[in-house]
């Protein structure tokens, strides 16, 4: 009996110290872990902080001239997908000069640019197959990942006459990493998603 209580206090003392190796071990992946994201968001802080993020401030209004139809938006607005044309408007160097009157022009469609618009506001859609493909070529003149993504991944059976719009959700690129919203090198699309219908019509 004495020689089992030896051999059990022996192997708890084994055990005892395989874990102690494991609880360092776990502290030294959280402890890397930890130093990577602080990294990761220095990292992000310096890109937002780059000449091509510095926007003015939220609440002015910006004038765009789109298609001959005249837009005041605020720059919360226009400058919520920061890696847009929209929001290079609202750089304290503009990516392109205002007219005389500080009004931006466009020489695009102002009929898709109000959806642009409500997408940005309130994270909506219109629901219309012909709309929604026009929409995906827009996205892709402004430069507007966010309304790309968001039309790829609609399924198709929410794209109906029943509903007006569409909710979708948006990517956090101010909380989070500013590379939230970039697709990855190799992403693929659902198969049941709006946009894998649009490709195989085409």
């Amino acid at each position: 009996n004495e020689l089992d209580l030896k051999t059990l206090w022996s192997e708890l003392d084994s055990y005892s110290n395989e874990l102690e190796k494991e609880s360092q071990s776990l502290q030294e992946v959280w402890l890397k872990i930890a130093e990577i994201k602080s990294q990761n968001e220095t990292e992000a802080q310096e890109i937002m902080n780059k000449n091509e993020f510095c926007f003015l401030d939220a609440e002015t209004i910006v004038g765009i001239n789109v298609g001959g139809q005249f837009f005041e938006v605020p720059v919360a607005v226009l400058a919520k997908d920061p890696y847009s044309i929209l929001a290079g408007l609202c750089r304290q160097n503009p990516i392109i000069q205002p007219d005389e009157e500080g009004v931006f022009f466009i020489d695009r469609d102002w009929w898709l640019f109000r959806h642009i618009l409500t997408f940005l506001r309130s994270n909506t859609l219109p629901n219309e197959l012909e709309t929604l493909k026009e929409l995906y070529v827009e996205s892709s003149f402004y430069r507007l990942e966010s309304l790309q993504n968001a039309i790829e991944n609609i399924p198709i059976d929410q794209v109906s006459n029943l509903s007006p719009q569409i909710a979708v959700t948006w990517s956090g690129v101010r909380e989070n990493d500013p590379d939230s919203m970039r697709r990855p090198l190799k992403s693929n699309v659902f198969d049941g998603s709006l946009f894998k219908g649009l490709s195989n019509e085409k």
